[in-house]
């Protein structure tokens, strides 16, 4: 649950990212102790990292989607890490 949390800051300092996203087809969050941690779900040899953008964009998406990663990969703990842009939205960030 705390690498969860310490992944989701990580992606929030992103500049460019405003939130975390909840999922798409299925809720992306881990889960424990009666709390959950929206936006990252965390497998055994793979973090996947759910984020909305702000627009304007800053860069085009795929170099903001490399950003979150460079920035959570060193905390990931050897695991790949996967973002997923699931929208941008103005107004936010």
């Amino acid at each position: 649950m705390r690498l969860a949390a310490t992944i989701a800051v990580a992606a929030l300092a992103t500049e460019g990212v405003s939130r975390l996203g909840s999922g798409i087809y299925a809720e992306a969050a881990t889960y424990g102790a009666g709390e959950k941690v929206e936006g990252v779900v965390v497998k055994p040899g793979e973090v996947e990292v759910h984020v909305v953008l702000s627009y304007p964009l800053l860069a085009p998406v795929p170099e903001l989607a490399e950003e979150v990663k460079q920035n959570v990969n060193p905390l990931a703990k050897g695991r790949e890490v996967m973002v997923v842009v699931e929208d941008i939205e103005v107004g936010r960030g």
